[in-house]
């Protein structure tokens, strides 16, 4: 298991969005907003017209890129480029083409009878995903540009779509969170029983809950990141976290793109090291 990756500055927030053919009421600056229910679509499903290209302004760190609450079916595929030509003619990071959903069930898991083809999600399971496409770099890369190509053309909308666009730097713990760490569904919805016995249910959406600890951090790694992580974004700034980088499986499981659900210090519990609780909620 690999340290949780955590993503709390994002460089397509003053970045200049193009390319592509995207729709006039939905714009593909809508990527850099914070909120993902406000999407960007684009105007068919041509590969020429699914295509975004963001320019940072100036060279930028970038090692972890993601694309949230995207509507690409159990076919599509993306590619990211990374470069400083705006044309990304000679990418410092060029991934190719590959798979936006992953494998999602070990071999053997499910039903008796049921098949999942290659181990991904079936349609109707899908929907019930804020689908989120995650590609974190080995080795981080200083860019200008970064270009996105989407192709799912047989995709029935008829269209792509997605929430945000999340692309830089990201943290790495040198010391993983504690074991005790939990992730769970957390449903708000009210449920009452007439005097009949009848049950009637507000349904309200539900969203994932992420708590753990990370602890024995020398002073600089706690301040330069926990520490500028709050002070950046306090309960209402937007974050990734990827509990466990490695695990391709269950990636889409145990990885948010949230918010910091509660302040908590940082303690100094024994010379030299340091600790901090974190609980993220969803943000749907």
């Amino acid at each position: 298991m690999a340290s949780i990756l955590i993503s709390y500055r994002n460089h397509v927030d003053a970045a200049t969005l193009s390319g592509g053919s995207w729709s006039g009421t939905l714009p593909v600056s809508n990527l850099a907003d914070r909120q993902p229910s406000r999407i960007a679509r684009t105007s068919g499903t041509d590969p020429a017209g699914t295509v975004v290209t963001v320019d940072f302004g100036a060279r930028q760190l970038v090692r972890f890129v993601a694309l949230i609450h995207h509507n690409l079916t159990q076919s599509g595929r993306w590619r990211i480029r990374l470069g400083n030509a705006p044309d990304l003619s000679a990418p410092l990071h060029d991934t190719g083409n590959f798979d936006i959903w992953p494998a999602a069930f070990p071999f053997g898991v499910g039903a008796w009878g049921e098949f999942n083809w290659g181990g991904r999600f079936d349609p109707d399971e899908v929907e019930t995903y804020g689908a989120q496409a995650i590609h974190a770099i080995d080795q981080p890369v200083r860019a200008r540009y970064l270009r996105l190509d989407l192709a799912d053309p047989v995709n029935p909308a008829g269209f792509l779509q997605a929430g945000r666009l999340v692309a830089g730097p990201a943290w790495q713990p040198s010391v993983n969170f504690q074991y005790g760490w939990s992730i769970e569904q957390v449903d708000e919805s009210e449920i009452k029983r007439s005097r009949g016995g009848q049950v009637f249910v507000n349904a309200r959406p539900r969203f994932r809950r992420l708590r753990f600890v990370i602890d024995h951090l020398e002073k600089d790694e706690m301040f330069g990141h926990a520490y500028e992580l709050e002070r950046l974004k306090g309960k209402g700034g937007d974050i990734m976290v990827i509990a466990d980088p490695e695990d391709r499986t269950h990636a889409h499981r145990h990885t948010l793109y949230g918010a910091l659900a509660e302040s908590a210090p940082i303690i100094n519990g024994q010379p030299g090291r340091y600790s901090r609780r974190f609980v993220v909620e969803e943000l749907l």
